[in-house]
């Protein structure tokens, strides 16, 4: 991510899949201490619809003589005569839901709140891929989250500015117009074998194969990349002539066969070697379907590519200048009608290779970058037609005349922004300096911002484009369904601010909800360097609550809930008798919750884990019996968070 105050040198602007995982509607859980306990149990891989194969995983068994490298893995490949454990010996009879009985309620002024929780109506999977996080660079194991949050973790990103310059042939990346545009090998440093080609993602594919994790990786569709290491490279008038010594040209396609081991004194880098090197290093079709799948990203917030690395652009839009505010030319624009015409080519690349490889992008950072490329596109306005309306359309039309999709999740950042003496929402932090009221509920409040038609952030979003409230998510999922149905919604970075605080643990755990209730299919946090304490707790609260993987169920259902502003309440119900509500109380008064459950069974017990300020990491406050028929009252401390486990035994 980058921050939002940008200067491209020719204007000033204010910037801060559709594959299967697995058809179990029971979230997957890094642990399993009780095997006959729903929460615990890992979902059982099947295709419950053989007769409708998503368009990534079809069987290309034809040969194609334009694939360089016909030895690698084919991953259309599949064992015709494995059974199916998911399908029934005969047609079985359509499932009847069972009568629900009518729960309990509440008396006068027992609770402050009531919420109906109706376990057999809207259900919708929660996709496992929206509890990822984010990695910038190489690290170890324990360096990328705590080993509780890991245990919970069902993908890591690997993201971040550099991507856009990564060298993947030698490791070398560029700091970047904020960190003095240096060659280096900060992305692999930290690699026993730095310099090994590859090796940034060979070496974390491995890691989370080991642990059952899936992979995104960022391959790259900027021009050029690091080639030559140096802090001191002169961009000066002359960098057209000097630019090849210092990187090397980024070609999608190479023409010719792919190496074993890349040449590195050609002056070019393949993105297409990029992805058949990687798939060589492991004895497995690393695209294939299941938890530990890798994800082709299609590089990272191309719509900041001209502020990050002016220099590297080589597009037919403006011109770019290095220094901002100098005279010298470094670069020109890649348009945003050039991008679509570079994910097109990629996209094909990729399906011709590994046609089950699920495609994630375009990877956009902000408002301004899916709506008019930095207010690049006069033809796009904020009531109008956004760019990723065409962007969209285009795609649609080459698939279609293709007969392959090439887009699965279409992908984009958010980080809530209105501004507090110059520093944004997301960038809060408590331990820096005490956070204000206002703050605090800008920040707990921040989540309504995907959904909710009612709140407005205020933030150069709403007052300035939009004039009204966000509901970003609403918005976005309406313009797929219109532009390219079937294409699933991604949020691969977010972070809601209030660093060291609870508020930050509340608004975590309040957008794993509404990505599980909107039907978000790939999210990942970005893990901003701060105390993360609190953060990591609302996490946990959802993925690892005991720390031996209990778990939100994985089957959003409906929950009738009258508050917005004050609370939140979400639902997940797997199978009968097992429901898991997360409560959320918002505001700085003990409140009362009455949960009213429909349910075919008689619920016995309920057991409450919690976060709340002082105790950032789940806490097993109660385990307790029901006294009410599928009723319960619940007291939530004042800025708290709770899953509760509702059980019939």
């Amino acid at each position: 991510m980058t921050s939002k105050n940008c200067f491209f040198g020719f204007a000033s602007i204010s910037i801060v899949g559709a594959f299967a995982f697995s058809c179990s509607s029971s979230s997957p859980s890094a642990a399993s201490a009780n095997p006959e306990d729903p929460l615990q149990q890992a979902p059982v891989p099947c295709n419950p619809d053989s007769s409708a194969p998503d368009s990534s995983e079809l069987d290309s068994s034809a040969p194609d003589s334009s694939v360089p490298d016909s030895s690698a893995p084919d991953s259309s490949e599949t064992d015709s005569s494995a059974p199916d454990s998911c399908a029934p010996d005969l047609p079985a009879e359509p499932d009847l839901p069972a009568a629900q009985i009518e729960p309990d309620g509440f008396d006068g002024n027992a609770v402050d709140v009531v919420t109906v929780i109706r376990t057999q109506e809207d259900r919708k999977s929660i996709s496992p891929l929206i509890y990822g996080m984010n990695t910038a660079r190489a690290a170890r194991e324990s360096d990328l989250a705590p080993a509780d949050v890991l245990k919970g973790t069902t993908f890591i990103r690997r993201g971040g500015d550099r991507s856009n310059s990564y060298n993947w042939e030698t490791n070398m990346s560029n700091s970047g117009v904020e960190n003095g545009l240096a060659n280096d090998m900060f992305l692999a440093e930290q690699l026993d074998n730095p310099s090994a080609p590859g090796e940034l993602d060979r070496s974390l594919i491995a890691s989370n194969l080991a642990a059952g994790r899936g992979t995104m990786i960022p391959f790259v569709l900027n021009d050029y990349v690091a080639a030559t290491l140096g802090s001191n490279i002169p961009y000066s008038p002359n960098w057209d002539a000097n630019i090849n010594k210092y990187f090397n040209r980024i070609e999608l396609v190479k023409p010719s066969l792919f190496s074993a081991t890349p040449d590195l004194n050609d002056g070019v880098v393949y993105t297409d070697e990029h992805i058949d090197f990687l798939r060589h290093q492991f004895p497995t079709d690393i695209f294939a379907p299941g938890p530990a799948r890798v994800m082709v990203g299609s590089d990272n917030e191309p719509d900041l590519f001209a502020y990050n690395y002016p220099m590297l652009q080589r597009g037919s839009g403006m011109a770019l200048y290095y220094p901002a505010g100098s005279n010298n030319v470094v670069g020109h624009l890649v348009t945003g009608t050039e991008f679509t015409n570079k994910f097109i080519i990629f996209a094909k690349r990729v399906k011709q290779m590994a046609p089950s490889a699920p495609i994630v992008g375009p990877d956009h950072y902000h408002y301004d970058g899916w709506t008019t490329w930095w207010d690049t596109m006069p033809q796009y306005t904020d009531a109008g037609r956004w760019y990723m309306d065409d962007f969209l359309a285009t795609v649609r039309a080459e698939s279609e005349s293709i007969g392959t999709r090439l887009l699965d999740t279409w992908d984009f950042h958010w980080y809530p922004q209105r501004v507090f003496s110059d520093t944004f929402t997301w960038a809060l932090d408590n331990a820096a300096r005490t956070m204000t009221a206002d703050e605090i509920d800008a920040v707990v409040q921040g989540p309504r911002s995907y959904w909710d038609p009612d709140y407005d952030e205020h933030s150069w979003i709403t007052d300035d484009h939009l004039v009204g409230p966000a509901y970003i998510l609403t918005r976005l999922i309406d313009r797929i369904a219109a532009d390219y149905p079937g294409t699933n919604i991604g949020v691969t970075e977010y972070f809601p601010g209030g660093c060291a605080h609870i508020s930050s643990g509340l608004a975590t755990a309040d957008t794993l909800g509404v990505f599980g209730r909107m039907g978000v299919h790939v999210a990942a946090m970005w893990q901003h360097e701060c105390d993360l304490s609190y953060a990591y707790g609302g996490f946990r609260l959802l993925r690892n609550a005991d720390g031996q993987g209990v778990a939100f169920a994985g089957t959003s259902v409906s929950v009738e809930h009258p508050e917005k502003v004050e609370s939140s309440v979400y639902a997940a119900n797997d199978v009968p008798g097992l429901t898991t509500v997360l409560v959320i109380n918002k505001t700085s008064t003990t409140r009362r919750f009455g949960l009213r459950v429909y349910d075919s069974v008689s619920l016995t017990d309920v057991d409450v884990y919690r976060i709340a300020s002082g105790s950032p990491s789940p806490v097993h406050v109660t385990h307790e019996a029901f006294t009410k028929l599928n009723a319960y009252a619940y007291e939530a401390p004042a800025m708290s968070a709770a899953l509760l486990v509702l059980r019939a035994h």
